[in-house]
């Protein structure tokens, strides 16, 4: 069991599997998505977590961000 970074299996399993062209849609209630493309619904409750909250975990998970 993952103890910290992204604790999402969801998330977890489409960060690892990410090749050096694709790409990942982070976005907020009120995206338009396609029926052919992956949802994982985060929500809590309205606006939890925020978006710049995924944004960041997400980010440092991919090593973007190296806080």
């Amino acid at each position: 069991m993952k103890r910290n970074g992204i604790l999402n299996s969801d998330i977890s399993r489409v960060l690892s599997y990410m090749g050096h062209t694709d790409q990942i849609c982070i976005g907020d209630c009120g995206l338009p998505i396609p029926d052919t493309t992956e949802r994982i619904d985060l929500a809590l409750c309205f606006g939890q977590p925020s978006f710049m909250e995924v944004l960041r975990e997400v980010t440092r998970d991919m090593n973007f961000d190296r806080q």
